[in-house]
Protein backbone atom coordinates (compact mmCIF):
# COMPACT_ATOMS: atom_id res chain seq x y z
CA UNK A 1 0.00 0.00 0.00
CA UNK A 2 2.93 2.26 1.46
CA UNK A 3 4.25 1.38 -2.38
CA UNK A 4 1.06 2.45 -4.28
CA UNK A 5 1.36 5.88 -2.65
CA UNK A 6 5.00 6.61 -3.20
CA UNK A 7 4.60 5.28 -6.97
CA UNK A 8 1.02 7.69 -7.27
CA UNK A 9 3.25 10.28 -5.74
CA UNK A 10 5.98 10.25 -8.14
CA UNK A 11 3.48 9.94 -11.11
CA UNK A 12 1.75 13.12 -9.75
CA UNK A 13 4.90 15.19 -9.20
CA UNK A 14 6.12 13.99 -12.38
CA UNK A 15 3.04 15.25 -14.52
CA UNK A 16 3.81 18.82 -12.41
CA UNK A 17 7.16 18.72 -13.66
CA UNK A 18 6.10 18.63 -17.33
CA UNK A 19 5.76 22.52 -16.31
CA UNK A 20 7.60 25.02 -14.37
CA UNK A 21 4.82 26.36 -11.92
CA UNK A 22 7.00 29.30 -10.79
CA UNK A 23 7.47 30.70 -14.27
CA UNK A 24 3.61 29.62 -15.20
CA UNK A 25 2.41 31.30 -11.63
CA UNK A 26 4.28 34.23 -12.63
CA UNK A 27 6.49 33.72 -8.72
CA UNK A 28 9.95 33.47 -7.81
CA UNK A 29 11.17 30.37 -6.14
CA UNK A 30 11.42 31.50 -3.17
CA UNK A 31 7.65 32.35 -2.90
CA UNK A 32 5.75 32.49 -0.23
CA UNK A 33 2.81 30.86 0.83
CA UNK A 34 0.48 33.87 0.33
CA UNK A 35 2.37 34.60 -2.98
CA UNK A 36 1.60 31.42 -4.03
CA UNK A 37 -2.25 31.57 -3.07
CA UNK A 38 -2.54 35.37 -4.83
CA UNK A 39 -0.86 34.20 -8.10
CA UNK A 40 -3.25 30.99 -8.20
CA UNK A 41 -5.93 33.28 -8.08
CA UNK A 42 -5.07 35.44 -10.78
CA UNK A 43 -4.31 32.48 -12.60
CA UNK A 44 -7.88 31.12 -11.88
CA UNK A 45 -8.94 34.53 -13.10
CA UNK A 46 -7.45 34.38 -16.11
CA UNK A 47 -8.43 30.94 -17.22
CA UNK A 48 -11.60 31.99 -16.68
CA UNK A 49 -11.72 34.96 -18.84
CA UNK A 50 -8.99 33.21 -21.86
CA UNK A 51 -11.21 31.84 -24.83
CA UNK A 52 -10.16 28.24 -24.98
CA UNK A 53 -11.28 24.82 -25.85
CA UNK A 54 -13.15 23.92 -22.57
CA UNK A 55 -10.99 20.20 -22.21
CA UNK A 56 -7.89 23.00 -21.83
CA UNK A 57 -9.67 25.04 -19.09
CA UNK A 58 -10.37 22.19 -17.62
CA UNK A 59 -7.03 20.75 -17.68
CA UNK A 60 -5.44 24.22 -17.37
CA UNK A 61 -7.35 24.43 -13.72
CA UNK A 62 -6.18 21.10 -12.63
CA UNK A 63 -2.16 22.35 -12.97
CA UNK A 64 -3.32 25.39 -11.36
CA UNK A 65 -5.12 23.90 -8.41
CA UNK A 66 -2.98 20.91 -8.00
CA UNK A 67 0.24 23.20 -8.55
CA UNK A 68 -0.62 25.47 -5.79
CA UNK A 69 -1.70 22.62 -3.39
CA UNK A 70 2.01 21.05 -4.25
CA UNK A 71 3.80 24.14 -3.54
CA UNK A 72 2.01 24.62 -0.07
CA UNK A 73 2.92 21.73 1.21
CA UNK A 74 6.81 22.22 2.01
CA UNK A 75 7.44 18.58 1.54
CA UNK A 76 5.89 17.74 -2.02
CA UNK A 77 7.42 21.55 -2.83
CA UNK A 78 10.69 19.82 -1.80
CA UNK A 79 10.44 17.11 -3.54
CA UNK A 80 8.89 18.91 -7.16
CA UNK A 81 11.88 21.59 -6.85
CA UNK A 82 14.05 18.89 -6.76
CA UNK A 83 12.42 16.46 -10.26
CA UNK A 84 12.21 20.13 -11.47
CA UNK A 85 15.85 21.45 -11.84
CA UNK A 86 17.16 18.94 -14.34
CA UNK A 87 14.41 19.84 -16.35
CA UNK A 88 15.45 23.28 -16.18
CA UNK A 89 19.00 22.52 -17.05
CA UNK A 90 17.50 20.36 -19.94
CA UNK A 91 15.81 23.35 -21.49
CA UNK A 92 18.55 25.78 -21.12
CA UNK A 93 20.70 23.79 -22.07
CA UNK A 94 18.17 22.72 -25.35
CA UNK A 95 18.42 26.50 -25.56
CA UNK A 96 21.88 27.40 -25.78
CA UNK A 97 22.62 24.43 -28.26
CA UNK A 98 19.68 25.87 -30.39
CA UNK A 99 21.08 29.47 -29.96
CA UNK A 100 24.48 28.38 -30.61
CA UNK A 101 23.16 26.73 -34.02
CA UNK A 102 21.37 29.54 -35.16
CA UNK A 103 24.33 31.77 -34.34
CA UNK A 104 26.16 29.27 -36.51
CA UNK A 105 23.76 29.03 -38.95
CA UNK A 106 23.72 32.88 -39.31
CA UNK A 107 27.24 33.10 -39.97
CA UNK A 108 27.86 30.99 -42.01
CA UNK A 109 24.70 32.24 -44.50
CA UNK A 110 26.50 35.43 -44.39
CA UNK A 111 29.76 33.58 -45.57
CA UNK A 112 28.20 32.67 -48.36
CA UNK A 113 26.53 35.12 -49.79
CA UNK A 114 29.54 37.19 -48.40
CA UNK A 115 31.33 34.86 -50.92
CA UNK A 116 31.21 36.20 -55.10
CA UNK A 117 31.38 34.21 -57.77
CA UNK A 118 32.54 34.21 -61.26
CA UNK A 119 30.52 35.35 -64.16
CA UNK A 120 30.78 34.45 -67.94
CA UNK A 121 31.82 37.94 -68.74
CA UNK A 122 34.68 37.46 -66.33
CA UNK A 123 36.51 35.26 -69.20
CA UNK A 124 36.60 38.29 -71.40
CA UNK A 125 39.68 39.78 -69.85
CA UNK A 126 41.67 41.91 -73.18
CA UNK A 127 40.95 45.56 -73.29
CA UNK A 128 38.75 46.98 -76.12
CA UNK A 129 39.70 49.89 -78.54
CA UNK A 130 40.32 53.15 -76.56
CA UNK A 131 36.91 54.81 -77.30
CA UNK A 132 37.00 58.81 -76.26
CA UNK A 133 34.01 58.91 -74.26
CA UNK A 134 34.54 63.18 -74.62
CA UNK A 135 33.20 62.50 -78.12
CA UNK A 136 30.09 63.83 -79.38
CA UNK A 137 28.88 60.81 -80.99
CA UNK A 138 29.86 58.84 -77.87
CA UNK A 139 28.06 61.10 -75.74
CA UNK A 140 25.34 61.08 -77.13
CA UNK A 141 24.87 57.08 -77.39
CA UNK A 142 25.77 57.07 -73.83
CA UNK A 143 23.35 59.39 -72.79
CA UNK A 144 20.53 57.74 -74.74
CA UNK A 145 21.77 54.17 -73.18
CA UNK A 146 22.02 56.07 -69.68
CA UNK A 147 18.29 56.98 -70.26
CA UNK A 148 17.46 53.28 -70.83
CA UNK A 149 18.86 51.99 -67.63
CA UNK A 150 17.51 54.64 -65.67
CA UNK A 151 14.22 52.97 -65.83
CA UNK A 152 15.95 49.69 -63.86
CA UNK A 153 14.83 50.18 -60.43
CA UNK A 154 16.48 46.48 -59.23
CA UNK A 155 20.36 47.11 -58.64
CA UNK A 156 20.70 42.85 -59.12
CA UNK A 157 18.84 43.36 -62.64
CA UNK A 158 20.80 45.89 -63.94
CA UNK A 159 24.08 44.45 -62.84
CA UNK A 160 22.65 41.21 -64.62
CA UNK A 161 21.93 42.97 -67.69
CA UNK A 162 25.76 45.13 -67.68
CA UNK A 163 27.00 41.18 -67.97
CA UNK A 164 25.28 40.05 -70.60
CA UNK A 165 25.89 43.54 -72.86
CA UNK A 166 29.60 42.75 -72.60
CA UNK A 167 29.29 39.78 -73.87
CA UNK A 168 27.14 41.28 -76.98
CA UNK A 169 29.96 43.17 -77.47
CA UNK A 170 27.69 46.82 -76.55
CA UNK A 171 30.45 48.50 -74.16
CA UNK A 172 28.81 51.73 -73.76
CA UNK A 173 25.33 49.62 -73.01
CA UNK A 174 27.36 47.71 -70.51
CA UNK A 175 28.64 50.72 -69.24
CA UNK A 176 25.54 52.33 -68.51
CA UNK A 177 24.06 49.03 -67.34
CA UNK A 178 26.59 49.05 -64.71
CA UNK A 179 26.93 52.57 -63.51
CA UNK A 180 22.81 52.02 -62.77
CA UNK A 181 23.77 48.89 -60.68
CA UNK A 182 26.63 50.59 -58.68
CA UNK A 183 23.94 53.84 -58.42
CA UNK A 184 21.16 51.49 -57.11
CA UNK A 185 23.61 49.18 -54.64
CA UNK A 186 27.36 50.06 -54.89
CA UNK A 187 29.18 46.57 -53.73
CA UNK A 188 32.57 45.04 -55.19
CA UNK A 189 30.49 42.86 -57.44
CA UNK A 190 29.19 45.85 -59.15
CA UNK A 191 32.70 47.38 -58.75
CA UNK A 192 34.05 44.60 -60.85
CA UNK A 193 31.65 44.80 -63.42
CA UNK A 194 32.02 48.49 -63.73
CA UNK A 195 35.47 48.44 -63.86
CA UNK A 196 35.40 45.87 -66.59
CA UNK A 197 33.33 48.01 -68.84
CA UNK A 198 35.81 50.78 -68.55
CA UNK A 199 38.52 48.30 -69.59
CA UNK A 200 36.00 47.03 -72.30
CA UNK A 201 36.47 50.72 -73.87
CA UNK A 202 40.30 50.97 -73.37
CA UNK A 203 40.18 53.34 -70.36
CA UNK A 204 42.55 50.72 -68.27
CA UNK A 205 43.15 53.72 -65.85
CA UNK A 206 40.15 53.74 -64.98
CA UNK A 207 39.12 49.61 -65.14
CA UNK A 208 42.19 49.72 -62.31
CA UNK A 209 40.75 52.34 -60.26
CA UNK A 210 37.44 50.58 -60.44
CA UNK A 211 38.83 47.25 -59.53
CA UNK A 212 41.46 48.36 -56.19
CA UNK A 213 37.96 49.96 -54.61
CA UNK A 214 36.52 46.22 -55.41
CA UNK A 215 39.07 44.29 -53.84
CA UNK A 216 39.41 46.90 -51.13
CA UNK A 217 35.38 46.63 -50.24
CA UNK A 218 35.76 43.08 -50.50
CA UNK A 219 39.74 41.97 -50.15
CA UNK A 220 39.81 38.69 -48.61
CA UNK A 221 40.69 36.34 -51.83
CA UNK A 222 38.56 33.38 -50.94
CA UNK A 223 35.71 36.04 -50.88
CA UNK A 224 36.10 37.94 -53.93
CA UNK A 225 38.30 35.96 -56.15
CA UNK A 226 36.71 37.34 -58.99
CA UNK A 227 37.16 41.01 -58.06
CA UNK A 228 40.90 40.11 -57.80
CA UNK A 229 40.95 38.31 -61.06
CA UNK A 230 39.82 41.58 -62.86
CA UNK A 231 42.32 43.54 -61.61
CA UNK A 232 44.89 41.53 -62.58
CA UNK A 233 43.31 41.58 -65.56
CA UNK A 234 43.32 45.33 -65.88
CA UNK A 235 46.75 45.55 -64.16
CA UNK A 236 48.20 43.52 -67.59
CA UNK A 237 46.22 45.87 -69.65
CA UNK A 238 47.94 48.86 -68.20
CA UNK A 239 51.34 47.38 -68.24
CA UNK A 240 51.72 46.58 -64.81
CA UNK A 241 52.98 43.17 -65.10
CA UNK A 242 54.71 42.49 -62.07
CA UNK A 243 51.61 43.45 -59.85
CA UNK A 244 49.85 41.16 -62.10
CA UNK A 245 52.22 38.14 -62.19
CA UNK A 246 51.97 38.30 -58.36
CA UNK A 247 48.45 38.17 -58.12
CA UNK A 248 47.97 35.50 -60.91
CA UNK A 249 50.21 33.74 -59.12
CA UNK A 250 48.16 33.96 -55.70
CA UNK A 251 45.32 33.18 -57.65
CA UNK A 252 46.22 29.99 -58.87
CA UNK A 253 48.47 29.15 -55.76
CA UNK A 254 44.82 29.30 -53.81
CA UNK A 255 43.13 27.51 -55.77
CA UNK A 256 44.86 25.12 -59.11
CA UNK A 257 41.33 24.00 -59.67
CA UNK A 258 39.86 26.80 -61.14
CA UNK A 259 40.37 28.29 -65.10
CA UNK A 260 41.03 32.15 -64.36
CA UNK A 261 43.49 31.91 -62.66
CA UNK A 262 45.78 29.97 -65.65
CA UNK A 263 44.41 31.80 -68.27
CA UNK A 264 45.75 35.42 -66.76
CA UNK A 265 49.08 33.35 -65.61
CA UNK A 266 49.30 32.58 -69.13
CA UNK A 267 48.60 36.00 -70.50
CA UNK A 268 50.93 37.27 -68.23
CA UNK A 269 54.15 34.89 -68.96
CA UNK A 270 53.17 35.73 -72.57
CA UNK A 271 53.71 39.11 -72.10
CA UNK A 272 56.72 38.73 -69.76
CA UNK A 273 58.01 36.45 -73.04
CA UNK A 274 58.01 33.31 -70.43
CA UNK A 275 57.07 31.01 -72.87
CA UNK A 276 56.81 27.80 -71.41
CA UNK A 277 54.98 28.78 -68.45
CA UNK A 278 52.37 31.12 -70.71
CA UNK A 279 52.11 27.94 -73.02
CA UNK A 280 51.20 25.04 -69.64
CA UNK A 281 48.97 27.59 -68.18
CA UNK A 282 46.94 27.97 -71.55
CA UNK A 283 46.76 24.69 -71.52
CA UNK A 284 45.91 24.13 -68.03
CA UNK A 285 43.21 27.15 -68.67
CA UNK A 286 41.90 25.17 -71.33
CA UNK A 287 41.68 21.90 -70.15
CA UNK A 288 39.25 23.43 -66.83
CA UNK A 289 36.89 24.29 -69.13
CA UNK A 290 37.75 28.20 -69.88
CA UNK A 291 37.26 29.02 -73.36
CA UNK A 292 38.80 26.67 -75.58
CA UNK A 293 39.33 28.69 -78.66
CA UNK A 294 41.35 31.91 -76.65
CA UNK A 295 43.82 29.55 -75.23
CA UNK A 296 44.42 27.43 -78.91
CA UNK A 297 44.74 31.28 -80.16
CA UNK A 298 47.47 32.19 -77.17
CA UNK A 299 49.10 28.71 -78.10
CA UNK A 300 49.54 29.71 -81.68
CA UNK A 301 50.65 32.87 -80.95
CA UNK A 302 53.11 31.58 -78.90
CA UNK A 303 54.31 29.63 -81.74
CA UNK A 304 54.41 32.03 -84.77
CA UNK A 305 56.70 34.10 -82.33
CA UNK A 306 59.00 30.93 -81.62
CA UNK A 307 59.39 30.39 -85.32
CA UNK A 308 60.41 34.56 -85.76
CA UNK A 309 62.78 33.57 -83.49
CA UNK A 310 64.19 30.51 -85.15
CA UNK A 311 63.31 28.59 -81.46
CA UNK A 312 61.77 25.16 -83.79
CA UNK A 313 61.84 22.71 -80.34
CA UNK A 314 59.71 25.14 -78.25
CA UNK A 315 57.75 25.21 -81.66
CA UNK A 316 57.27 21.82 -82.07
CA UNK A 317 56.31 21.75 -77.91
CA UNK A 318 54.07 24.26 -78.78
CA UNK A 319 52.30 22.59 -81.77
CA UNK A 320 52.18 19.35 -79.89
CA UNK A 321 49.93 21.30 -77.15
CA UNK A 322 47.87 22.49 -79.63
CA UNK A 323 46.99 18.79 -81.13
CA UNK A 324 46.42 17.34 -77.56
CA UNK A 325 44.17 20.57 -77.31
CA UNK A 326 41.82 19.90 -80.07
CA UNK A 327 41.93 16.74 -79.38
CA UNK A 328 40.56 17.15 -75.83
Amino acid sequence: MADDTKARRTQFLRQLATRDLYAWFGIPRSATDDEIRQAAERMRVSLKSTPMPQAKRTTERAFCDQGEKALLRPDIRRDYDAMLEPARRTIATDKATRRLTDEREARLTAARDRVLHYQRDDALMFPGLTVSLAADATQEELASENKKAAGITDAATALAAARAARLESAPLRALALAQRAHNLAPSADTLRTLGAAHRDLGDVTEAVALHRRSVEQLPALRDNTPGWAALCASLLAAGQLTEAEAIALELVNDDDEEPHGWRLLALVSAAKDDVARAAEAFERSAKLGLDQTGALDGLQALRKESLARGDRATAVDLEGRITRLRSH
